[in-house]
């Protein structure tokens, strides 16, 4: 959610900063808001030493109600577990209007070819097209995100004559219709240039509520252009060897969210993973029967970062 915040309380609290993508800091004069679990004595008493304009955001229990109003935590700023799914959306209602900037736009790139990045995407695109208008662009234009999605690609080559003028509604007619809500533009036979894809960007942006992209690895140079542009970037991973020294040697965005596949890792490279997705071998080959959503314990890993992309969007 990039807001930093204190974090009072124990680890339950923390894993649930952790989760929403929170910069966790130690002096009050650096956040922007402290997250208080009001069940844990130490957060109370963290808390009550707090500047009392440092906004705030509450985990309480029945008997805390009280001690939350006289903490200076807003009724509307309590949450009655440390769900993120609770604590997201009141985190972004405490933080100024100007500060808060919704989550548009999402680039997804990798480090090394092979990693899931694909599969991520398209199954993000199907959860998310599901609450609002969604445009996916496929730099990498080999066809297989619209394979996913059982959409029929138009070629980005249609698009190059008009880059200096490309609009929303030029957009529009080339997209084409995957799952109700979601449209895909871009397939073979070649990828777009570089400042296609960012005019195509910007004209989605005018098309559709939210922005998928799914980019080629971060040395490319369509994926350097646009990793500046987005708001929210995320980087699949194996941990590996190979993938380790390729993680070491990319320029990483500070801000990304690092995904790793078909691992438990919490950490690749000196970089904290934000979520690793089990194997599933037998899911993903069951989906690859009828281009489906991949279900089971993938399913719900890829459920629950739509569901914090979602929040992000607030």
């Amino acid at each position: 959610m990039r807001v930093r915040a204190v974090v009072c309380g124990g680890r339950e609290i923390a894993d649930a900063a952790a989760v929403l993508g929170v910069t966790v800091v130690v002096d009050p004069s650096e956040a922007e808001l402290a997250l208080v679990d009001l069940r844990d004595p130490d957060g109370v008493a963290r808390a009550a030493i707090l500047p009392p304009d440092l906004r705030r955001v509450a985990v309480v229990g029945e008997p805390h109600v009280t001690l939350a109003g006289a903490l200076g935590v807003r009724p509307d700023s309590i949450a009655r577990s440390c769900e993120p799914a609770l604590l997201g959306p009141l985190i972004a209602a405490v933080l100024p209007s100007s500060r808060r900037r919704a989550t548009r736009s999402i680039l997804f790139t990798t480090v090394r070819g092979g990693t899931g990045r694909t599969l991520l995407a398209s199954n993000l695109a199907r959860r998310l097209a599901s609450g609002r208008s969604t445009v996916v662009l496929d730099l990498s234009a080999d066809g297989t995100l619209a394979w996913w999605l059982g959409a029929t690609p138009t070629s980005w080559a249609d698009l190059e004559s008009l880059v200096d003028e490309l609009s929303a509604e030029h957009l529009g007619v080339v997209a084409t219709d995957a799952v109700p809500g979601l449209r895909v533009v871009g397939g073979p036979p070649r990828a777009p240039s570089a400042r296609l894809a960012h005019a195509a960007l910007k004209s989605a942006l005018d098309l559709a509520e939210m922005v998928l992209i799914d980019a080629p690895p971060l040395a490319d140079e369509r994926t350097t252009l646009l990793a500046g542009a987005v708001d929210r970037v995320l980087v699949t991973t194996y941990d590996d060897p190979v993938s380790v020294a390729a993680m070491s040697a990319a320029d990483v965005p500070a801000e990304a969210w690092i995904i790793v596949s078909q691992s438990a890792a919490t950490a690749i490279a000196g970089r904290d993973v934000f979520r690793a997705l089990p194997r599933a071998a037998d899911a993903i080959a069951a989906a690859a029967m009828r281009a489906a959503a991949i279900g089971g314990p993938l399913g719900r890993a890829y459920d629950e970062l739509a569901d914090l992309l979602a929040i992000d969007a607030e």
